[in-house]
């Protein structure tokens, strides 16, 4: 405990909190620290394009699926499906493990107020295939809400 508010001290120092009675300054410093510490850890620091290009050039299914809207349709080499998020993470883990990828990039993006979309060109092992990740905006949050796979031979 002793360490917890001597640390709560050096942060409130840090960041500049104004000086407070000794009894009500540790009770509210720990309750800032463990609020900053709240912070860190449930948002996630990584953006959604920056998780779709990292997650298709890396294999990376969780990265790209942490994005995904509730239902999302797939469209997957002329095989589309409505799929939850964490079926969704699962064909597209699958997709990965048939088709190494070598590079990824995201060749057009647009967008519209409530919409954006971008498009990439996918490199893998086995071969090239175009990606097309359609993004809605709720509740000021982006979601992948439909994602394309297709044979780009």
């Amino acid at each position: 405990m002793r360490k917890i508010v001597i640390l709560s001290f050096v942060l409130a120092s840090v960041l500049g909190y104004g000086q407070k009675p000794q009894d009500e300054l540790a009770v509210a410093k720990v309750k800032k620290v463990v609020f900053v510490s709240k912070i860190a850890v449930v948002f996630p620091s990584v953006d959604l394009k920056t998780s779709v290009e990292t997650g298709f050039e890396t294999a990376n299914a969780k990265l790209i699926a942490q994005h995904f809207a509730t239902n999302i349709d797939v469209s997957l080499l002329d095989k589309e499906n409505l799929y939850s998020k964490s079926q969704a993470e699962q064909v597209l883990k699958t997709f990965f493990l048939e088709n190494k990828p070598t590079k990824f990039t995201i060749i057009h993006q647009g967008k519209s107020s409530t919409t954006q979309y971008y498009i990439g060109s996918l490199e893998t092992e086995k071969g090239n295939f175009r990606i097309t990740v359609n993004i809605k905006l709720v509740a000021n949050k982006e979601f992948i809400s439909h994602l394309t796979i297709e044979s780009d031979s």
